[in-house]
C-alpha cells in the first residue's frame, strides 16, 4: 500500500526477569506490573512498594539541603523583628507558584512580605540591579529569591554593598566552574557539596521544601504547612516538567487530592475555566489546562496576572483572572501558530533540516514563545532545537533550547558560553539571549557539538515500548493495577504496549471536524463482546487508507471509557505498522 503515514521504531525495553519475579511474589502483583516497575529503574520490592504506595513519611529530611538551617535562622530573625523581605519569583508556571508559596507561608508567619514576579519583555529573566535597587529605596533587608538567582554573582554582590542579605532557593545547575553567589544562604540541591537525595526538585520543590523547614523551625507542624501549599507544589512540579520519580511523585500524587479540594480562590476559579469541576483532577490537567494559563500571562502579557490569581482571597477577583489568563491563552494559541508556520518558512529556505541542531531564527518573534515552538520543533525533527526572536532596536535575540533525552542542551550550550550574553536552565531546556551578529557562529558550533554527539539512529524518531502483549492478557484487572503507576508524567510516562495482527472490524472519523480517527478491532475476551475501540487523535485522514486493511499492527496506551455509566476498556493509538509494512 502506498504509505500516507511514517511509523516509528518500536523499541522494546528490557527487563530483568529475576527482579521482576522477585518483585512480584512479594508484592503480589501481576508479571507485567512487575516489568514496568523493573523498567523504572525500581529493583527491589522495598522500593517498588514505595514507588506504588507514595506516603509523606517518605519525604526526605528538609535540613539535608544545604545552607537550609542557616536560611531558617537568618528568617527567624527577619520575622521576629518585622524586617521587610522581598520575595523574588520568575515569570514562568514554576516561579508563580513558588513566589506565591514563599509569600503565604511567610504571611502566615507573620513575616512583612512584598513580592515581585518579573515581566519577561521589561524586566528579563532572574534578578536584576534595578530591582535591588527598588528593594533598597523600600528598605528591604532581606531577599529570598525563588526558582532563580543560583547564577547572579554579581547582583547578590551588589545587593550585600546595600545592606541586603540574599536567600536563594533554586534548582538551576550552578556556574559551570561552581562558583556560587555570596549570598547569606544558596539552597539549590544541584550543588556540589549538596547531600540532598533526590536533586530533581522544581523551583517550587525546593521552596516547598525550605518553608516546611522553617515551619518545624518555628515550632509548627510540618502537616499544617503541606496540608496548606501541596496544591501550589503539585502545579510548579508539573509544569516545570520535573520526573515524577522519589519525592516529586508524592508532591503530585497528594497535591493533586489538595489541588481537588484547595480553599484558594483563583485555583478554584482556573480549574473550573481549565476542566471544570465534575471529575478527578489528573497530571494531565495540569500539564494541558492549568499550567500553559499561568504561563500564559508572561507569555503574552503581564505575569503578575498569575501571581495575582494564584495569591487573591476574593473570589470575584479569582473568577475575573481566571477568565483573563484563559483569554491570554487563547491569544498565545493564535501567536504561536503564526510563529510555528514562519519557523517552519526559516528551516525550509536555509535547509536546517539537515542540522543535527536546528538553530532558527527571526525578527519580531516573542521571546514568550520560542520556548513553546522549541519544544514543537523537537518533536517533530527529533532532535534538539534553539528558537531565537530577535529584538530589530537593540540587536539583540532572546532563545529558548528544548533537547531529546540523549543530549544535554545546557552542556552543549556552555560551550558556547563566549558568544553569549547570557544563558541558564537544564540538560533539556534552557534559555539564552545573544546578540544577533552571533546568530550564525552560534548555530554552526551548536550543529558542531550535536554532531559529534549524536548519531543518525539517535535522530530516528522511536517510541519506547515497555512489552508486545496479547490483547488476551488485557482486563480491568491489569488497568486497575495500571492505576497504581499514576499521576504520570516525565520520566513516569505512560506505558506503550504493542500487539500484533489485530483484525479490524470498523474505521470511521470523528470529531467536530472529522479529524480524529477510530477503529474498533477484534479482541477475544475484552469488553464482554470480543471487541475494543482504539481512537487516534488527529489520524482522521488515515480513515480510507485503513479502512481496506483487515489487520494492524498497533503500539497503544489503555484506559477506562466511562459513557453512560458503562465502563469499557479502550485504547489511546501511539503508532501503527500494517503487517506487510
Amino acid at each position: 500500500m502506498r504509505r500516507p503515514y511514517q511509523s516509528k521504531n518500536w523499541r522494546i525495553l528490557p527487563g530483568n526477569p529475576t527482579q521482576e519475579a522477585e518483585i512480584a511474589r512479594h508484592l503480589g502483583i501481576s508479571p507485567i506490573l512487575a516489568r514496568l516497575l523493573v523498567q523504572r529503574g525500581i529493583q527491589t520490592p522495598e522500593a517498588a512498594a514505595r514507588f506504588l504506595y507514595p506516603d509523606q513519611d517518605h519525604f526526605h529530611d528538609p535540613f539535608l539541603l544545604p545552607d537550609a538551617e542557616v536560611a531558617c535562622e537568618r528568617l527567624k530573625t527577619a520575622l521576629s523583628t518585622q524586617e521587610s523581605i522581598l520575595v523574588h519569583g520568575d515569570y514562568d508556571g514554576d516561579g508563580v507558584t513558588s513566589a506565591a508559596l514563599w509569600t503565604r507561608a511567610l504571611r502566615g508567619l507573620g513575616g512583612k512580605v512584598d513580592v515581585f514576579v518579573p515581566h519577561r519583555k521589561r524586566d528579563g529573566y532572574d534578578m536584576r540591579v534595578p530591582i535591588i535597587e527598588e528593594a533598597k529605596a523600600n528598605n528591604v533587608s532581606i531577599i529570598v529569591t525563588t526558582d532563580c538567582g543560583i547564577q547572579r554573582v554579581d547582583e547578590v554582590e551588589h545587593a550585600r554593598e546595600q545592606g541586603i542579605d540574599v536567600i536563594i532557593t533554586d534548582h538551576h545547575t550552578p556556574k559551570a566552574n561552581g562558583e556560587l553567589p555570596k549570598a547569606v544562604a544558596v539552597v539549590n540541591p544541584h550543588r556540589r557539596d549538596s547531600k540532598y537525595p533526590f536533586p530533581h526538585l522544581a523551583g517550587v520543590g525546593v521552596s516547598f521544601k525550605l518553608c516546611e523547614a522553617l515551619t518545624t523551625y518555628l515550632g509548627y507542624p510540618a502537616s499544617m504547612f503541606r496540608r496548606k501549599f501541596l496544591d501550589l507544589a503539585c502545579i510548579g512540579t508539573v509544569t516545570d516538567i520535573m520526573p515524577l520519580m522519589d519525592e516529586n511523585r508524592i508532591i503530585v500524587r497528594d497535591g493533586l487530592r489538595a489541588l481537588q479540594n484547595t480553599t484558594k480562590p483563583g485555583l478554584k476559579a482556573l480549574l473550573h475555566a481549565s476542566i471544570g469541576m465534575q471529575r478527578t483532577v489528573t497530571a494531565t490537567d495540569i500539564a494541558f489546562g492549568l499550567g500553559p494559563r499561568l504561563n500564559a500571562a508572561s507569555r503574552v502579557d503581564e505575569t503578575r496576572d498569575a501571581l495575582n490569581l494564584l495569591m487573591t482571597k476574593d473570589p470575584a477577583e479569582g473568577q475575573h483572572l481566571a477568565q483573563r489568563l484563559t483569554e491570554l491563552n487563547d491569544q498565545r494559541r493564535e501567536i504561536q501558530a503564526k510563529m510555528m508556520e514562519e519557523a517552519m518558512e526559516e528551516i525550509a529556505k536555509t535547509d536546517t533540516s539537515e542540522s543535527r541542531c536546528l538553530v532558527v531564527s527571526r525578527s519580531g518573534w516573542s521571546g514568550g514563545l520560542v520556548g513553546l515552538v522549541a519544544s514543537k520543533l523537537s518533536q517533530q525533527f527529533n532532535r534538539p532545537c534553539i528558537v531565537i526572536g530577535i529584538d530589530s532596536k537593540t540587536g539583540e535575540g532572546r532563545g529558548s533550547a528544548r533537547s531529546i533525552e540523549i543530549f544535554n542542551i545546557f552542556d552543549a550550550i556552555n560551550s558556547c558560553s563566549e558568544l553569549l550574553i547570557e544563558y541558564g536552565g537544564h540538560a533539556h531546556a534552557a534559555g539564552l539571549s545573544i546578540r544577533e551578529t552571533n546568530v550564525v557562529q552560534f548555530s554552526r558550533l551548536m550543529d558542531q557539538i550535536a554532531r559529534n554527539q549524536l548519531t543518525e539512529a539517535d535522530l530516528m524518531p522511536a517510541l519506547e515500548v515497555a512489552m508486545e502483549i496479547g490483547t488476551h492478557e488485557v482486563s480491568a484487572k491489569l488497568l486497575e493495577e495500571l492505576e497504581l503507576l499514576a499521576p504520570y508524567g516525565h520520566d513516569n510516562d505512560m506505558p506503550f504496549f504493542v500487539s500484533r495482527g489485530l483484525p479490524i472490524m470498523n474505521v470511521t472519523r470523528m470529531g467536530k471536524e472529522q479529524q480524529h480517527l477510530k477503529i474498533l478491532f477484534r479482541a477475544e475476551g475484552l469488553n464482554g463482546n470480543d471487541c475494543v475501540e482504539a481512537v487516534w487523535w488527529n489520524q482522521g485522514y488515515l480513515a480510507d487508507t485503513l479502512a481496506s486493511l483487515t489487520s494492524l499492527d498497533i503500539c497503544y496506551t489503555m484506559d477506562f471509557n466511562n459513557f453512560q455509566g458503562a465502563r469499557k476498556i479502550q485504547f489511546k493509538l501511539c503508532d501503527i505498522k500494517p503487517p506487510e509494512w
